[in-house]
């Protein structure tokens, strides 16, 4: 790696001064005994030993490398006493320079490394087969009838011209695409890299119409994403299809043959489908390039990019396309692979939860019998006509209503929670579970439970112990954020979506300190608490259950002022 990069710091003045460094370079002015280096202080008054250990630093790369890079010029005589990298890359840069070892290299080698004119002969023995495959995997064509860079024959000069130039370029695309590579690789969800994706294409290559198509491992489907920034994020959202039905589409193919095309090829390669032409529309250009992302031999999606015309410069340099493809390709892999351990986890999570949960409701269930056979027994010994009658009556209906509970908690991991809706003003249901809750709470907790009613709310046709049995696992857990006192709001109204259908949004919000940004993903899963020890983590997972299965979805948001759950639930007018 030291060798590969002891001489980045040229690139980097090159493409600072690239009116002035260039023809220094590319003309292959000898840097023997430092010389080059001599050259750009004077110049440039930075030499490009100085240059790549700065990026090197910035790089966060070891200190050895930085410093092997600094010294590779300096006087044989302190590189002695350098560390070995040091010495190794002063001696392999001096003798890259030499057709053959000459007796100042000679001694060179054996004041640095201790090398006999044997040893250094062998180093060079297969070096042109080597460098020959290096080459080749870095995409670099070298000439067949080459002499040294540092002999000015013109015969070979415009040949080294050109060999130069497409190392240069090469390693330039390199190093731009560094810092957006680790980028994909950090990425956290497939947003972030979509993200990193369309920053690339922007810098890379002043493209900034383009949107990814990710491959869904069940369907074999493909979904638009883009970043939230994208102006074409919306649309993007609404393409899915299956590539397998439209084999003859730009999408189609890319996934087929594994490699990019674009809509300006030969019509006999490809004719331009009804799919192609939508998608440029949505692209807003003149054709499309469609690149796919594979990682390990499986196609993870493509990225569809808008350019205008053939002479785009994408399409002439697909060697970083490729690159970031492949790179972004990986990240998505992570990210499905991170996926599928977080639902196993989850699964694990839930498993233990329900059986934990099937105890506790066996635990509930015996003294529960025990208090409703009590209370019959109370309500033989009173007159008709006492009023203490209604007070156990509503006791009894709750201890039915928590016997209920407890013979679902069991099902928290399964389907077979049973549903039983009836007609019902939910108003009222709202405010009579409210009275009760307020009853409950001990009286030196300074907590005000508030109620907003929808006045114009319709009688609807719902499960009222489902209702009941989110309103309280809601309330719970606000009270329980509000250990200084603090105000708890229960609102309800009647929402029409824009498809006509209707339903009703239940919200509980408390003025407590709020829920840790850390949690919100995961908060409705069983397990997790925000309340410390002694807490299962069952309340949020049992109210995302339930709602669910009234046909509704919960959600959350929370700041240091306090959280909103806001319940949606469908419903027919009755």
């Amino acid at each position: 790696l030291g060798g590969l990069l002891h001489d980045i710091g040229k690139l980097l003045l090159w493409m600072a001064f690239p009116g002035k460094y260039a023809p220094l370079l590319l003309k292959g002015v000898r840097c023997h005994n430092g010389r080059l280096a001599f050259l750009e202080q004077e110049k440039l008054h930075i030499n490009h030993c100085e240059a790549g250990a700065w990026l090197m630093e910035q790089w966060r790369l070891p200190s050895l490398f930085a410093d092997a890079i600094r010294f590779h010029h300096h006087p044989v005589e302190e590189l002695e006493q350098g560390l070995p990298l040091t010495r190794i890359i002063s001696l392999a840069d001096l003798l890259s320079h030499a057709r053959t070892p000459d007796h100042e290299s000679e001694e060179i080698a054996r004041r640095l490394l201790g090398l006999t004119p044997g040893q250094v002969a062998a180093l060079g023995e297969g070096i042109e087969e080597q460098l020959r495959e290096v080459a080749e995997n870095l995409g670099i064509r070298i000439p067949e009838k080459s002499h040294s860079s540092l002999e000015q024959e013109p015969e070979s000069e415009a040949l080294h011209r050109e060999t130069s130039i497409g190392l240069i370029s090469r390693v330039r695309d390199i190093t731009q695409l560094t810092g957006m590579l680790d980028n994909l690789l950090r990425a956290g969800n497939r947003e972030q890299i979509a993200g990193a994706v369309e920053q690339s294409m922007k810098i890379l290559f002043n493209e900034d119409t383009c949107f990814l198509l990710l491959m869904d491992d069940g369907d074999r489907e493909l979904r638009g994403l883009a970043s939230p920034g994208n102006r074409l994020a919306q649309q993007a959202a609404r393409v899915r299809f299956r590539p397998d039905e439209h084999e003859k589409s730009l999408p189609g193919q890319a996934v087929r043959q594994g490699h990019p095309v674009h809509s300006f090829m030969e019509e006999g390669e490809t004719g331009r489908t009804l799919l192609d032409s939508q998608l440029i529309r949505l692209l807003d250009s003149n054709g499309m390039a469609v690149v796919p992302m594979i990682h390990r031999r499986q196609v993870m999606g493509l990225i569809v990019i808008g350019i205008s015309d053939s002479s785009s410069a994408l399409l002439r340099q697909p060697a970083p396309l490729r690159l970031l493809a492949g790179q972004a390709a990986a990240g998505l892999f992570l990210c499905r692979l991170h996926e599928t351990q977080a639902e196993r986890i989850a699964e694990e999570r839930i498993a233990a939860a329900t059986m934990v949960a099937r105890r506790i409701a066996h635990e509930i269930n015996n003294p529960l019998a025990i208090l409703r056979n009590y209370i019959k027994i109370l309500e033989m010994k009173l007159r008709e006509d006492d009023t203490v009658r209604e007070d156990l009556a509503v006791i009894d209906q709750e201890f039915a209503r928590i016997g209920q509970i407890t013979s679902q908690l069991d099902d928290l991991a399964t389907d077979r929670l049973l549903i039983r809706p009836r007609r019902l003003d939910l108003n009222q249901l709202l405010e009579e579970t409210l009275r009760m809750y307020r009853n409950s709470l001990p009286p030196d907790r300074e907590i005000e439970i508030l109620f907003e009613p929808d006045p114009d709310l319709p009688e609807i046709e719902t499960d009222p112990d489902c209702i009941r049995q989110i309103l309280i696992n809601l309330l719970g857990n606000a009270v329980d954020a509000l250990q200084e006192g603090g105000t708890v709001t229960v609102a309800v109204r009647a929402e029409e979506e824009e498809d006509g259908e209707h339903s009703v949004l239940l919200t509980v919000t408390d003025t407590g300190p709020g829920i840790p940004e850390s949690l919100l993903p995961t908060l409705f899963d069983a397990g997790t608490t925000t309340k410390g020890g002694g807490h299962s983590g069952l309340g949020l997972a049992i109210v995302r259950k339930v709602a669910g299965r009234l046909g509704g979805t919960i959600t959350c948001s929370s700041s240091e002022k306090g959280t909103i759950f806001s319940v949606s639930l469908p419903f027919r007018h009755t």
